[in-house]
């Protein structure tokens, strides 16, 4: 992925399950934002004139769809991290409700933006603020990528090469 390349201003929402009423009445308040939603969407209602339904994506397909995506917008949190880190490992700045994983991995204004839980107007204003601001939310992405690096990738690759180094020294 090259970090260097134009996103394109549009938010995406992976899984629509909660928070799309929110969401809906967010967009309400701002009407300059388009989201996609990605994921499953059988039984959800969806109408509204700036969502675009991208349907359910899984593989290339989603990492392709995730690499053009300017942000990631969580209109609720589920204590479910995923999406938040699999946001930070595409380099997409994300914009959550200060809640959960969110509050612990979001840094407003340095890797996203947070609202406060259940506040579309909040949620309209970050909305708003980074439809205004794409060069600023691009380079929240390149923070957001840093953590994922620093925050997963290194442990992760230092506990395995710390392994490796001890079951070798037994021998």
């Amino acid at each position: 992925m090259n970090m260097n390349e134009p996103r394109r201003a549009r938010g995406v929402v992976l899984g629509a399950e909660s928070g799309l009423e929110l969401l809906r009445e967010a967009l309400d308040h701002f009407p300059g934002a388009e989201i996609e939603l990605i994921g499953e969407l059988a039984g959800v209602d969806a109408q509204h004139p700036q969502l675009v339904l991208g349907g359910a994506l899984e593989g290339d397909a989603l990492q392709a769809r995730l690499e053009r995506a300017a942000y990631l917008v969580l209109p609720a949190c589920n204590g479910e991290p995923r999406p938040l880190i699999d946001a930070f490992a595409n380099g997409l700045a994300v914009i959550a409700p200060e809640e959960g994983a969110a509050a612990e991995l979001i840094e407003p204004g340095r890797n996203g933006l947070v609202f406060t839980p259940g506040s579309a107007r909040e949620l309209a204003r970050r909305l708003a603020w980074a439809e205004a601001f794409p060069e600023k939310i691009r380079q929240m992405g390149e923070c957001a990528r840093a953590d994922y690096l620093a925050r997963f990738i290194a442990d992760w690759s230092y506990q395995r090469l710390y392994g490796e180094r001890r079951r070798y020294a037994r021998v």
